[in-house]
């Protein structure tokens, strides 16, 4: 069933009452009620059979390049699914990774970066039976590294008819975001927010499933109702936003649409606040079947105006370090200095994130965004803002001006922006995404983005940079790229020398 016109209309809506500006900024007033904080992981208030994960991450030895996919093909291989490449997939995804001493216990950080580290997206598993997991609906704790069953049995047959895939996978990894736990914060943009975190940790979950040599495929134009109702979970306050499957897995056996169970979970908080356009926003993107969607768009990337304001990016620098030393010891830049990054560190971390990301239904080299940096400081490269031509391999030059005033102001007037090395900002050409997709393409854009930008985490922290997500006044975000009348922000990361890796000289330290 095609999503109607009322829908689009809907979550245009949306993404036009969720815009920053300077003004809506300073008439926000959201005050943080620390008595009400979620908390930042799923607890059920019932006992569940559990299956511990090793504490010891497998070691694969694999590179963030080799990690990648760069071949228009599902990334990783036809290698067999088990408990520990699951664990590991899980672990690099979603884990806990350290801890720090706070004043009221411990704060603890995950694999993946997080829009104010509220952690809302949660992971379960629906899988066939795999060496030493029986088949069933599982739960990922994250804060014991463990899993437990919501149901016991295959019902890998149901996440088939209701995404529309043919042959069984191994094992489908389902990606919700509990909303009121980034809301609290962030109010009605984390429906945004909802991709863009689910994305980041999307880009994890796909390298560390070729990294152990499983297939991975994304999954996006699924039917709602039958995967929160598997995975046993309301659609409103918790939903399902993403589905991977992993591997290659035996004939699934049929399974009915099993009824919700309504296993009891403690509160996040005291209580939640509502926030109507987050329902309104979700409910035009929900789908009853896998939707058809529109013609391919023609792959005609226009040339320059002129040869003389393309700079050819040249050979990336190789990102040798292992997948898991990266994830282990990643951690979002707070502060940058403002030294130089290198040219061909900007051209390493483009690279990575223009590899497909080809969720169902895409075109091999289909993307949903265009690439734009803002470059502050990247040796031989005048200040400036490029468009990325990845066919080409080159920065299109849009305006010559000086930008460190300009990119904080962007990014929110934070001083991060403007100390970065580099913004890279994505943005979408809406209507025509929607044209194609329906209303359920603002998911997907902002998926495509968040993964890309996740590709840029991890292609930096193998440099010895920093990265960090920032937010955005998207209006002007759009004027000062000259993107067009109805493109829309998706993301921006900033990336640089880390304020702690700063040489006295200024100099841009040596990848470690």
């Amino acid at each position: 069933m095609t999503q109607s016109s009322s829908g689009t209309e809907t979550i245009l809506a949306y993404h036009e009452a969720t815009k920053h500006s300077v003004e809506s900024v300073r008439r926000g007033g959201h005050m943080l009620d620390f008595t009400n904080m979620p908390r930042p992981w799923k607890l059920y208030d019932a006992p569940l059979p559990e299956t511990p994960l090793p504490s010891e991450l497998t070691r694969t030895g694999v590179s963030v390049r080799e990690a990648l996919p760069g071949d228009g093909k599902p990334a990783g291989g036809g290698a067999e699914a088990t408990l520990g490449k699951l664990a590991s997939v899980l672990q690099l995804s979603a884990g806990i990774t350290k801890r720090l001493r706070a004043r009221n216990g411990y704060m603890y950080f995950r694999a993946a970066a997080c829009t104010g580290a509220l952690y809302h997206i949660e992971l379960y598993v629906v899988s066939g039976p795999l060496p030493d997991l029986p088949a069933g609906v599982y739960h990922y704790g994250a804060h014991d590294n463990t899993l437990r069953r919501v149901r016991d049995g295959d019902y890998r047959a149901v996440v088939m008819e209701a995404a529309g895939l043919e042959g069984p996978p191994a094992a489908v990894v389902v990606y919700t975001s509990t909303f009121w736990r980034n809301s609290w914060k962030y109010g009605s943009r984390t429906y945004r927010h909802a991709f863009w975190d689910s994305g980041t940790i999307l880009a994890h979950s796909t390298a560390a499933a070729r990294a152990s040599g499983m297939k991975a495929e994304l999954i996006t134009r699924y039917a709602d109702a039958p995967i929160n109702g598997l995975i046993d979970v309301d659609g409103a306050t918790e939903a399902s936003v993403a589905l991977l499957s992993l591997g290659a897995g035996r004939d699934a056996p049929p399974a009915g649409g099993p009824a919700r169970m309504d296993t009891p979970v403690i509160p996040l908080s005291r209580e939640s606040i509502d926030y109507p356009q987050i329902r309104e926003a979700h409910a035009a993107t929900t789908l009853n079947d896998p939707a058809p969607v529109g013609p391919a768009p023609k792959h005609e990337e226009k040339d320059a105006a002129s040869g003389g304001n393309l700079v050819p990016m040249g050979e990336g620098e190789p990102l040798t370090r292992t997948l898991e030393d990266v994830i282990l010891q990643r951690g979002s830049s707070r502060r940058f200095a403002r030294d130089p990054i290198r040219l061909s560190a900007l051209a390493a971390m483009l690279d990575a994130a223009a590899r497909p990301v080809q969720p169902d239904g895409c075109e091999a080299d289909e993307a949903f965004n265009d690439m734009y940096v803002i470059a502050n400081a990247v040796e031989g490269l005048p200040e400036g803002i490029y468009r990325y031509r990845a066919s080409m391999r080159s920065l299109e030059q849009v305006s010559a001006l000086e930008t460190r005033a300009l990119s904080e102001h962007l990014a929110l007037d934070q001083p991060l922006g403007g100390d970065a090395a580099a913004d890279l900002y994505f943005i979408a050409d809406m209507p025509a995404v929607l044209e194609r997709w329906g209303a359920r393409g603002y998911r997907t854009a902002h998926l495509d983005a968040s993964i890309r930008a996740g590709r840029v985490y991890l292609a930096a922290y193998a440099l010895g940079l920093g990265a960090t997500g920032l937010t955005f006044y998207d209006d002007e975000v759009v004027e000062a790229a000259d993107a067009g009348s109805g493109s829309a922000v998706t993301f921006l990361v900033a990336v640089g020398v880390p304020w702690r890796n700063r040489s006295r000289e200024g100099e841009q330290p040596e990848p470690s």
